[in-house]
């Protein structure tokens, strides 16, 4: 997968897979997932849903989405806030 790419299931599966190293059982399969917002905050994963799309013929029959709640308990390390528009 290239960055900027969407990510697909058996993308997300290697990914897993190698964080793993294959092994079930280990510490990182015991850590909690979060995603990062747009506002820069980690907020837990609580649902996973598979949306199936309404459109006939679309090229996304179905998707699955990561559901979270909007705690805003700390930002993520790796943020740098929002890109500002100076009218350049």
């Amino acid at each position: 997968m290239l960055k900027g790419e969407m990510m697909r299931v058996r993308d997300l599966q290697q990914i897993l897979g190698k964080f793993t190293d294959g092994e079930k059982g280990t510490n990182i399969s015991d850590c909690p997932i979060y995603i990062e917002t747009k506002d820069g905050y980690m907020e837990e994963v609580r649902f996973i849903a598979l949306e199936k799309n309404k459109l006939i013929g679309s090229p996304e029959p179905a998707r699955i989405v990561l559901k979270h709640e909007n705690l805003q308990r700390f930002r993520s390390h790796t943020y740098t806030g929002p890109k500002k528009n100076h009218g350049i």
